[in-house]
């Protein structure tokens, strides 16, 4: 499935769903030849930043149980715009328990060459059968850390875990970047002893908050380097698929359709 790329955080506000979000919104506008979906696989709704009711993976329960999948026809009320589609995550957190890895697997096996690009927000918990099943799926893996200690001091530790799970990430992205901190690139990678060609950034935005507040991405209102550090994502992300690269006019401004 190679038109499946995987964003995953080590910790809850590393930022997984807005960027994974971000990337959805940037390839569907950008790209209106494409069909993209956004999934939330992550044992959350994970609906902060999109203005309208989605359907949730709970109205799937039975067929992926079943293993039957999802067929694109059943998606129809989950369309966000002509050619992005997003599903949120689950509704109840408490339900998480009953999902299971091979649940995840079977949604996007179902849903394999029906859409151009499927976006899949896995959060940063391990302890959540579609999480896991989404990054055992084959496809891109982008791991998303915090320029904070904790941050990569836990990716470290759970290095051992992802080697267990058979879960590898083809790029990194070091989120809420801060110039002049000294968690750099450079720094980071030697850390994790990566290659420092595989990390990508994200540049700190103080409009969070007002996204939330907004049910809106950031790529409306977190400025031209959030603009650029998405495009950058969502470009390496093309490249891999062997699908054309975006480039965006400067100043433009930018309208979010979901």
């Amino acid at each position: 499935m190679s038109q499946v790329v995987v964003f995953h955080g080590t910790e809850h506000r590393a930022g997984c769903t807005m960027t994974a979000l971000s990337v959805a919104e940037l390839a569907a506008k950008e790209r209106k030849e494409l069909v993209v979906l956004f999934a939330a696989l992550n044992g959350r709704r994970s609906t902060e930043y999109v203005s309208e009711n989605s359907v949730s993976v709970d109205e799937f329960k039975i067929q992926l149980k079943s293993g039957m999948g999802i067929d694109k026809g059943m998606l129809s009320p989950s369309k966000k715009a002509e050619n992005l589609y997003v599903i949120a995550g689950i509704g109840k957190e408490e339900e998480a328990r009953h999902y299971f890895p091979d649940m995840a697997e079977s949604m996007l096996q179902s849903l394999s060459g029906k859409f151009d690009l499927i976006v899949i927000d896995s959060g940063s918990d391990l302890d959540n059968g579609l999480a896991v099943g989404a990054l055992r799926t084959k496809g891109l893996k982008y791991l998303i850390i915090e320029q904070t200690e904790g941050a990569v001091g836990r990716c470290e530790k759970m290095a051992e875990t992802y080697e267990k799970l058979g879960v590898s990430f083809d790029k990194y992205i070091l989120s809420k970047c801060v110039e002049g901190d000294p968690y750099t690139v450079n720094y980071v990678s030697s850390r994790l002893a990566a290659d420092k060609s595989s990390f990508l950034e994200v540049g700190y935005s103080d409009k969070g908050r007002l996204s939330e507040m907004e049910q809106r991405t950031l790529l409306e209102i977190g400025g031209d380097r959030y603009r650029g550090d998405i495009l950058k994502i969502t470009n390496s992300v093309m490249e891999a698929m062997n699908l054309e690269s975006i480039s965006l006019k400067r100043k433009r401004t930018w309208n979010s359709f979901i």
